[in-house]
């Protein structure tokens, strides 16, 4: 029997709703902001954290909670309304308190959520691609895991799930979850290439081309890494930003891309690693593989330096 079976549940159903409530605001239109780090948040990040940890804290009370936005200060009584608003919509319980909700972080414990309420948040602001990410730890190791990206290929709303040991599914328009894997392509040249459509750096493609790939998509958030464990790719590539290197950004994904039996390291092959808040992996960035293609590219970027 699943022994975190309960809480994968728990994380697909909070994804699923998560995606309600930015999709909700979507439509009616949202605020944006800078963070102090010069990166951007909307209304819907905070909405969309808000409530996962909400539910978070009503049936995990124990747990603690990491998670990205933290910066209740943006939230003014407008806003307030506004969540407030979208909530009823959605049948969501009404919340007292949102901005204590939107920092809540909990007791330390050694079980831990990951919660990216957006990922992708210029994709989000632009229509494009964006995703919701959730994870579960036991002393930060990962356990399971749920993303959902919302018309996931521009067809669905997908939900990606990984148990450790137990495989990824993934579910499209609520339907049952199937298996899933990585591709078995062998062949490099034939291989396609995900990567970042707002934070990449040009030796990436640079480095790609020079060994062969030819085939590239280019798409915002934890998506590539559904990719890679569906096989719609067979790499994916991120540049390291030793400050913005969060556990919330790579857990979910690195799980669901080896649940489907590929390979996640970075460049110079160490697994990566998470410290509560924090992803652990070095210069100059990270591979995600179909797991038959992982040391050859790794050779041949040592032999390309």
């Amino acid at each position: 029997m699943s022994k975190y079976r309960k809480e994968l549940n728990f994380a697909v159903e909070l994804v699923r709703k998560a995606t309600e409530i930015t999709e909700w605001f979507r439509k009616k239109g949202f605020k944006s902001y800078l963070k102090s780090d010069q990166t951007p948040v909307t209304l819907a990040d905070f909405a969309s954290q808000i409530y996962i940890i909400s539910q978070i804290q009503y049936y995990f009370p124990n747990d603690e909670i990491i998670a990205e936005e933290e910066n209740n200060d943006l939230i003014d009584i407008k806003a307030e309304n506004l969540i407030s608003k979208c909530f009823k919509n959605l049948n969501i319980e009404e919340l007292r308190n949102l901005k204590e909700n939107l920092s809540f972080r909990g007791k330390p414990s050694k079980r831990q959520w990951t919660i990216d309420p957006i990922d992708g948040t210029i994709g989000y602001q632009k229509g494009l691609s964006y995703a919701v990410g959730v994870g579960f730890m036991l002393n930060s190791i990962p356990e399971t895991c749920a993303i959902a990206v919302p018309n996931y290929k521009n067809k669905s709303l997908a939900i990606f799930t990984a148990e450790k040991g137990k495989r990824s599914q993934v579910s499209y328009d609520n339907e049952g979850f199937k298996p899933i894997k990585v591709s078995q392509n062998e062949d490099i040249h034939n291989s396609c290439l995900c990567h970042s459509l707002h934070y990449d750096k040009p030796w990436i493609l640079n480095f790609a081309r020079k060994i062969g790939i030819k085939k590239f998509i280019q798409i915002d958030s934890m998506a590539k890494f559904c990719m890679v464990a569906d096989g719609s790719a067979e790499l994916f590539i991120k540049p390291l930003d030793v400050d913005h290197s969060f556990t919330w950004d790579f857990m979910p994904g690195d799980l669901i891309v080896r649940e489907a039996g590929g390979d996640v390291s970075d460049l110079m092959g160490e697994r990566l690693k998470f410290k509560t808040e924090k992803c652990i992996w070095t210069a100059p960035g990270i591979i995600a593989s179909n797991g038959i293609l992982h040391k050859k590219i790794l050779e041949l970027y040592k032999n390309n330096l």
